[in-house]
């Protein structure tokens, strides 16, 4: 687990190549240079999870299925070698193959560029003036926490004062919703803290459909919780 930057600044990487969905070059958006250049300047800063740092990544501008589209995707992919670099082209070159395929008229829907392969995917909404909105990690290894990491965790968040005001105040919550459970890593684009750290997620009540809870994000290498916050989610 990293916690300085390292290796190439991803910003730089975007500054120097944007892959756009057709349906984006269609409409004539984010073309140029000076447009890569305003989106590099308002990217957070991203920090490697694993390795010595990041060796490249792909940028990418998809569409939002709309014509006109209101709400891009602005997609990173990130890799910590040569190697996966090249895999994660590959499967870039795959899907552009597949959306030619497919970008016939009247046809009006055609893939869109997620879920290609990388060591780090993110991807954050893209506002009318320009500005991206909080990255989200969508790598499906943020769930694998190591059980020793997850359970300090879960002790740094029980022995926090913020956790014993919150379990005084939830009294008649239900003794099946279970413990404090370390739920993911949280990186720095999302929870603007400094590095990476855990969110431990406690759930205070569940009624078969919606669950409500709280994710206290915990910096393993300060022990203390950062902080914390409200979620909820359905099932199914």
């Amino acid at each position: 687990m990293a916690g300085a930057m390292a290796g190439v600044d991803l910003r730089d990487e975007l500054r120097r190549e944007l892959v756009r969905h057709p349906r984006v070059v269609h409409q004539h958006l984010y073309d140029g240079s000076e447009a890569r250049a305003r989106l590099g300047d308002v990217v957070p800063p991203f920090i490697p999870f694993r390795g010595e740092g990041y060796t490249s990544a792909m940028w990418v501008l998809d569409w939002d299925h709309r014509l006109p589209s209101r709400e891009l995707i602005l997609r990173v992919y990130a890799f910590y070698s040569d190697e996966a670099r090249q895999r994660g082209r590959k499967t870039l070159a795959a899907r552009e193959a597949e959306v030619a395929r497919e970008d016939l008229f009247p046809e009006f829907d055609v893939p869109d560029f997620s879920g290609l392969f990388a060591d780090e995917a993110y991807e954050a909404e893209l506002t009318a003036d320009g500005t991206p909105k909080k990255f989200r990690l969508v790598s499906e290894w943020r769930r694998e926490v190591e059980p020793k990491l997850g359970q300090r965790a879960e002790e740094i968040v029980r022995a926090s004062q913020a956790f014993k005001e919150l379990a005084s105040q939830v009294r008649t919550r239900a003794p099946g919703l279970g413990d404090l459970e370390s739920a993911e890593w949280a990186p720095p684009p999302e929870s603007g803290h400094k590095r990476w750290g855990i969110d431990v997620w406690y759930l205070r009540s569940f009624n078969g459909m919606v669950g409500e809870g709280t994710a206290f994000l915990v910096d393993l290498q300060d022990e203390k919780v950062i902080s914390q916050r409200e979620f909820q989610f359905r099932s199914g």
